[in-house]
C-alpha cells in the first residue's frame, strides 16, 4: 500500500470511530423516497457512487440487497432540480439558535419568532422551542437566507426585546448538513 492509501485508510478509520459515537439513525432507500421526495429509480442511480465514497467511513452499509444510510448522508442524495420540496430537500442556508439569560416563557419566544418572520417575510423559517436542563427555553431555527444577511436582523430584534447583547447568546452559522440539522430541529418539539 502506498502512502496516499495509508492516509486515506487512517482518515476513514477516524471518521468511522467518530460516527460510532453519534446519534445512530439509519434509513433505507424507500425511507428516502418519502423524506427527500426523490423517486426510487433516481436514488438507485445515485446510491452506487455514494456507497463507494462513504462505505469505508461506515455511514452507508449494504445488507443483502438493501442499503442502510446514516442520517448524516442525506445531503449526498440531492437532485439538481427537486420536483417537490420537503423540509429535508429544501435549501436551508442558516442554522440559528438563541438562548436567553433570563427565564422567558415559551409564548415570549414564539412572539420573538413571529416578529422575526415579519422582519424577513421573503425567508422561509422552521423553528422549535426547547427547554434545557435548568428549565430555560431556547430557540432553534433553520432559514433559507444567508447567515451574514440574517444575523444583524436577529441581533437587532433580540437587542430591542431582551435589552442588549449580555441578555442572550446567539448562534447563526451556515448549514453544513441539511439532513442532520433538520433531524436535530424536529427531534423534540414542544
Amino acid at each position: 500500500m502506498n502512502k496516499k492509501e495509508n492516509i486515506k485508510n487512517e482518515f476513514n478509520q477516524i471518521i468511522k470511530k467518530a460516527n460510532s459515537k453519534k446519534y445512530n439513525k439509519w434509513y433505507t432507500l424507500k425511507d428516502l423516497v418519502t423524506i427527500k421526495s426523490i423517486s426510487y429509480k433516481s436514488l438507485k442511480n445515485m446510491v452506487k457512487e455514494v456507497y463507494d465514497t462513504y462505505s469505508p467511513q461506515g455511514t452507508i452499509r449494504k445488507e443483502g440487497r438493501r442499503y442502510y444510510i446514516h442520517y448524516t448522508l442525506f445531503d449526498a442524495f440531492r437532485l439538481k432540480r427537486p420536483r417537490e420540496t420537503t423540509i429535508y430537500s429544501h435549501f436551508w442556508l442558516s442554522n440559528i439558535s438563541w438562548s436567553t439569560k433570563d427565564y422567558y416563557d415559551k409564548a415570549y419566544h414564539q412572539y420573538l419568532i413571529a416578529e422575526l418572520k415579519l422582519l424577513i417575510p421573503d425567508t422561509n423559517i422552521i423553528e422549535t422551542i426547547e427547554q434545557d436542563k435548568s428549565n430555560r427555553y431556547h430557540v432553534h431555527l433553520l432559514a433559507d437566507n444567508n447567515p451574514e444577511d440574517i444575523e444583524p436582523i436577529i441581533e437587532s430584534l433580540l437587542d430591542f426585546y431582551l435589552g442588549g447583547k449580555k441578555s442572550y447568546r446567539l448562534y447563526c452559522k451556515p448549514v453544513y448538513n441539511i439532513g442532520a440539522s433538520v433531524d436535530y430541529l424536529i427531534k423534540n418539539p414542544l
